[in-house]
């Protein structure tokens, strides 16, 4: 490839990866015009369209590597922001945000970076932010799921000025479907599923509106007369719509199954807009950042709002978040588990952020993420390589950094007269002090040696045909560098869980044993990774990323 082309190729596999496996050759052009000012316009259209449709016929998976290797870089993402643009009406001191997500599952990368979102912009207008708990799905809330998001919320340094826990508030959820059925804007359905289905298809209303009296079936509900799917409430909308969330929806419904906190106390539960719309209200939330899925949604909870005479908010809806690669459907994660090929909630393999916490992601990364996704309406594709970027440049400066040999043989080096080294635990934070090594002739190595070739211990001594040469810093020798252990009853076993699932093991050096639980380090020129327990004759490990 020419340089225009090699520049074309690689904007446009960065173009790709923004945006959902489709370049733009327009951007793409943008980018050239930056990197060659003297090009012309109508030279580059007919290469940089070809480019963009041989990028555009891969995979996104297949163009975040093919970026990754080509410069990987350009994986980080463009925009460079600083701080989060500014909030539509909003005033400073005045401006009020939720964090709200319902505890049926563990929460995902997608998750944190929607709350961080909503936290920062009430810091940035010196506002308040209110934690809701949403749990009034019985059949899918849990004490676990809740007692994770709480722990996720403390690792994210996500903090907040209320904590509302829904299924406290039913009371309120059934005052207020009193008052719209009590205003004819409510009715008891007593359809099947099928049948409330069939008619929003064809945009007709049941009977049930006209030949019911609903104060009482909807008394039946509350005593639990009814049993599951042979009543709902259905609020009275515009069943001609074209909008179909609008078509008499159901806002509260049966659910018998044993809730985790309220037992059978309650059979009528709310939906998600009912419950929203109610809330949002009645907190005095100012302003909503949410995933644009729920768009549609906007116009039904408005109107419940108005009519229950409740004050509306600004709703800013942004693009999903989509983690190439990775699914982040609880229902999806459950039959990965249930099947076998991921072992729990906080396997490597997935983004939940159990298991980016196991793998010792920095929580600050998922900050400067958000900073820089901040409120675009297009969808963000994020890579791992994109997120590994971001955390890499926390990490790699506190880091300590650590020998470890895999699959080790043993060499002798002859003629050096070294008993130990002193090796700097980091190359720049000198308050971390240094290691020593203590060595004798004997070393573990995992490089094959080649006769006749010099080669480097890091931090120790160049050899050559297994003698001693000369001290380690000699430039002229050309020396290839490869690590080393000494071969000594204090080294340890170390064990690492990669991100794929599999294990590593070698030996690492006795420093290693001084580290505490949970501390992150990186394995000199390999990768970081977590310490995850510590037993008598082992170290087990989980790996953060290159």
């Amino acid at each position: 490839m020419s340089s225009i082309q090699e520049t074309a190729y690689k904007y446009a596999l960065q173009n790709a990866v923004r945006y959902n496996g489709k370049a733009n050759p327009g951007a793409v052009i943008g980018k050239l015009f930056l990197e060659h000012k003297d090009i012309k316009k109508e030279e580059v259209i007919k290469t940089v369209n070809e480019i963009v449709k041989k990028v555009n016929k891969l995979s996104v998976e297949e163009q975040t590597k093919e970026l990754d290797k080509l410069a990987p870089e350009l994986l980080h993402i463009e925009t460079k922001k600083t701080d989060f643009k500014e909030l539509p009406n909003a005033v400073m001191g005045k401006v009020k945000t939720r964090i709200a997500p319902e505890p049926s599952k563990y929460m995902h990368l997608g998750h944190a970076l929607v709350f961080i979102i909503n936290k920062a912009y009430a810091d940035k207008y010196k506002g308040k932010c209110l934690f809701r708990l949403e749990d009034t799905n019985p059949e899918k809330a849990t004490q676990e799921f809740v007692d994770s998001m709480d722990v996720d919320m403390k690792w994210l340094h996500l903090t907040y000025d209320q904590k509302i826990i829904c299924s406290d508030r039913m009371d309120m959820y059934y005052k207020s479907a009193e008052k719209l059925i009590a205003d004819s804007n409510a009715y008891v359905c007593t359809c099947s599923q099928e049948e409330v289905k069939a008619g929003r298809e064809k945009k007709v209303r049941c009977t049930c509106l006209k030949k019911l009296k609903h104060k009482e079936e909807w008394k039946k509900i509350l005593e639990g007369k009814y049993e599951e799917g042979k009543a709902n409430l259905r609020l009275v909308g515009d069943m001609e719509s074209d909008n179909g969330v609008l078509r008499d929806p159901i806002i509260m419904r049966i659910s018998k199954k044993k809730h985790y906190a309220k037992g059978n106390k309650y059979y009528a539960w709310p939906m998600y807009d009912f419950e929203n719309a109610i809330e949002d209200s009645i907190e005095n939330v100012t302003h909503i950042v949410r995933s644009k899925e729920f768009e549609l949604r906007l116009f039904l909870q408005n109107l419940i709002k108005d009519m229950l005479k409740l004050p509306k908010q600004e709703v800013i809806e942004i693009g999903r978040f989509n983690i190439i690669g990775h699914t982040t459907q609880g229902r999806e994660i459950r039959a990965l588990i249930e099947s076998g090929k991921v072992k729990s909630w906080d396997d490597p393999q997935l983004v939940t952020l159990k298991a980016l916490r196991r793998r010792g992601f920095d929580p600050e990364t998922f900050w400067d993420l958000a900073k820089e996704v901040g409120l675009s309406k297009s969808e963000t594709n994020i890579s791992e390589e994109m997120l590994e970027t971001l955390n890499r440049k926390r990490i790699d400066k506190k880091a300590k950094r650590y020998f470890m040999i895999e699959n080790p043989k043993k060499i002798m080096i002859g003629d050096h007269k070294l008993k130990e080294t002193n090796v700097p635990l980091h190359p720049e934070v000198k308050e971390y002090g240094h290691k020593v090594i203590k060595i004798n002739n004997e070393f573990y190595i995992e490089d094959e040696i080649k006769k006749g070739k010099v080669y480097r211990f890091m931090h120790l001594f160049n050899f050559k045909d297994n003698k001693f040469v000369s001290e380690p810093y000699d430039q002229k020798l050309n020396a290839q560098l490869i690590h080393w252990l000494p071969v000594a009853k204090e080294v340890v076993n170390v064990e690492i869980l990669m991100k794929d699932g599999t294990t590593k093991t070698g030996l690492g050096e006795p420093a290693l044993k001084d580290l505490k639980v949970d501390e992150v380090v990186q394995f000199e020129r390999k990768f970081f990774a977590r310490l995850e327990r510590k037993d008598k004759d082992k170290l087990y490990f989980v790996y953060t990323h290159k």
